[in-house]
């Protein structure tokens, strides 16, 4: 295997111009590494993560609902009396696609749709186009 390696290399050199075969190779660097993860980041849930990936970072959640293919797990945050609610992973089809986390401990490396610096705003109902009624149902007939 190596000397098909070497002999394609030969050949792939022998095809190269002389010129480019020429060139001073002194000043190329080699690309550095990129740094090690941070023991952090190992407890950390990116999207993509299985539920068992999920559990195994940062164990049993303390509630789990399903509804049709959607999973959402829930843990504690130890600071729910100041924040209102659980952390919580949302999985569609087995596979992570939002977190919303206020846990010191708890690490989400993906775009939460809830960032821990968003101020809280009120959503108000969507407006009726002029003219538009209650809606008034019609054509039902109720017989005791």
């Amino acid at each position: 295997m190596r000397s098909v390696l070497l002999v394609f290399g030969v050949a792939v050199f022998g095809l190269m111009p002389a010129a480019v075969r020429a060139q001073d190779t002194s000043q190329v660097t080699a690309v550095p590494m990129p740094p090690p993860i941070p023991a952090a980041n190992y407890t950390a849930v990116r999207p993509g993560m299985s539920e068992a990936d999920v559990r195994s970072r940062w164990g049993e959640p303390i509630v789990v609902k399903r509804i049709n293919e959607w999973t959402f797990l829930f843990f504690r945050n130890y600071d729910e009396t100041n924040v209102g609610f659980l952390d919580v992973v949302f999985l569609q089809n087995g596979q992570v696609v939002d977190a919303v986390v206020r846990g010191s401990e708890h690490i989400y490396l993906g775009q939460s749709s809830s960032p821990p610096n968003r101020t809280p705003e009120a959503t108000p109902p969507a407006q009726r186009p002029d003219g538009a009624s209650s809606g008034a149902v019609t054509g039902v007939r109720v017989t005791p």
